[in-house]
């Protein structure tokens, strides 16, 4: 996952030469479009190979072998494509694949599926086969970013030729005089500068060459040293992964880049391309973020397990997983202040009925105990437990479904869905799914989060990594349509590999208090805590009356 113009094609183009060299086998370079592909065939591919020594002996005699779209060399054969040609990608075998700007692809080559995995079904005959993908980056629901999730995630740190200290460039670090306006000054007379991170030194751009030289490549789990020694990651990964932007480009100065940022600030099109094809990083539009630092800022001086005075109700959220759940239990007071009281992971359902609904939990100052009221159960996982534990404890369990929206905007929709299997009638009294929308929900949560007067939003005493992780590991992002330039807002995760159970958990425990009404809790007593209301039976009168001979 590269910026443009960067070298990311040449290093492609590199492996090729290497490979018809040195361990020939049957390739296919693929591209957007077929004529990008002739494209690069017949201006960079062939004039590589007659251009050095160790390749041109592989070009055939017959100068028929070679035409813009496959090349007969005397070990092996490669292939161009576009990848909007199905025919082109799924009808040879190859143990060589090079995918170049997979962001740029369809999600379908024609009438067939993705392109991408359509060219990778033809390696299947091949135990060496090897797969090599580069792009610009686009969103984050692009190919390039969800492969390089996927793998070691390696970044290239370079030394400070001041203090020696290894870093990742940013762009957050080139600096420029504030009072300087003119573009064209900046970028001409050099203004800006690299601002080190350790000893907040002044980089230039001559220093760049140096430091790009001692660079080293560590992946995402690994550490490096002062002295430049790489220490590896202890999780093996066999998908190697590799981000550089714009900043590592020796043809580049600070100031074109400054210059360049300055220049597309001020318009959403342009801005787009400077983080997608300078910064190599994928495009959002932050509307809502939540810190780990706001979250801590939120702890209060009570202890996990410890329910404070000002709490009248308690409910509970359980995200359910393959093999485990979490699960957190929040206290409700007045005008929807909160606190957390508990949060954890466990193995069994015994040991959920033990937290939830078998633990009497000890008000902080008055020594009074408190049951948890209300439970929201998540269903998407082991559904037939989730329903079996739910009638079980139908007094004290929801079992719930989140959905992204509901029609109308409500928060929750209540359906039925126990059914008499003989006469297909919905059986009375049975048990209810609770349709939640989470993304109202998350939405509430962040507005009880950054509320300040008063903070309604409360957390007990030094709460765990993991959960204040799992809480902050979504953000409300603008994601637009790229033909229409429609926004619609959507809660995502901030990378793909960032679990949010906790947060989840949290969802499902605001609800839970919604359903009862504890949210609207005032000190007048004008709402008070209770069950759902039973709807009242209709008699035979409201309904319309059945008439002789007539057919309704």
């Amino acid at each position: 996952m590269a910026a443009s113009h960067v070298g990311k094609t040449e290093a492609m183009f590199n492996m090729l030469g290497y490979i018809i060299d040195q361990d020939p086998g049957p390739a296919l370079v693929v591209l957007p479009r077929e004529n990008d592909a002739r494209s690069i065939s017949y201006n960079r591919v062939i004039p590589m190979l007659r251009g050095s020594r160790a390749l041109r002996q592989h070009i055939p005699l017959c100068l028929d072998d070679i035409t813009k779209l496959e090349y007969r060399l005397d070990r092996m054969i490669l292939y161009f494509a576009g990848s909007n040609s199905p025919a082109d990608l799924a009808s040879r075998p190859i143990r060589y694949l090079f995918l170049d700007e997979i962001d740029k692809y369809p999600k379908f080559s024609g009438r067939e599926a993705d392109p991408i995995k359509l060219a990778s079904e033809r390696q299947k005959t091949f135990w060496n086969r090897k797969t090599v993908k580069v792009s610009t980056p686009t969103t984050r629901d692009g190919y390039i970013f969800r492969e390089y999730e996927k793998s070691d995630r390696r970044q290239f740190y370079v030394p400070c030729p001041r203090c020696g200290a290894y870093q990742v460039l940013s762009f957050t670090q080139v600096k420029w005089p504030l009072k300087e306006r003119s573009i064209e000054r900046i970028r001409n007379e050099r203004l800006a500068w690299y601002e080190c991170i350790n000893c907040k030194g002044q980089i230039k751009d001559y220093d760049k060459p140096k430091m790009l030289t001692r660079g080293k490549w560590v992946a995402k789990d690994g550490e490096i040293n002062a002295e430049g020694i790489v220490r590896k990651s202890a999780v093996r990964c066999k998908h190697r992964g590799f981000w550089i932007n714009s900043l590592y480009s020796p043809w580049l100065s600070w100031s074109d880049i400054a210059a360049e940022f300055l220049k597309s600030k001020d318009f959403i099109e342009l801005l787009m391309n400077f983080v997608n094809s300078w910064l190599a990083e994928v495009w959002e539009e932050k509307i809502e973020d939540t810190t780990a630092d706001k979250i801590i800022a939120l702890s209060r001086d009570y202890e996990e397990g410890i329910v404070p005075d000002e709490v009248i109700a308690l409910t509970a959220g359980v995200d359910v997983q393959k093999d485990h759940f979490y699960y957190v239990i929040r206290g409700w007071g007045y005008y929807e202040m909160s606190w957390l009281i508990r949060a954890g992971r466990v193995e069994y359902w015994e040991d959920i009925v033990e937290a939830l609904f078998k633990t009497e939990y000890r008000k902080l100052v008055s020594g009074g105990t408190l049951a948890v009221y209300m439970t929201c159960v998540d269903s998407g996982f082991r559904t037939d437990e989730v329903y079996r534990f739910c009638r079980e404890w139908r007094d004290r369990a929801k079992a719930v479904k989140g959905q992204d929206d509901i029609s109308g905007g409500r928060f929750y929709r209540a359906s039925k869905i126990d059914v008499n299997s003989r006469t297909g009638s919905i059986i009375k009294n049975g048990l209810v799914l609770w349709n939640v929308n989470v993304t109202q929900y998350k939405d509430k949560i962040q507005r009880l989060v950054n509320s300040q007067d008063p903070v309604k939003w409360h957390i007990f005493r030094n709460p765990s990594e993991e959960y204040v992780a799992q809480f902050t590991s979504e953000h409300k992002v603008l994601v637009r349509n790229r033909n229409t330039g429609k926004a619609r807002e959507v809660w995502q995760t901030k990378g793909s590999s960032r679990p949010n159970h906790y947060l989840d958990a949290e969802v499902y425990a605001v609800a839970a208090a919604d359903i009862i009404r504890a949210l609207n809790m005032r000190k007048d007593g004008t709402v008070r805590v209770h069950r759902e209301a039973k709807r009242p039976a209709h008699s035979r009168e409201e309904w319309i009356r059945k008439r002789e001979g007539a057919w309704l």
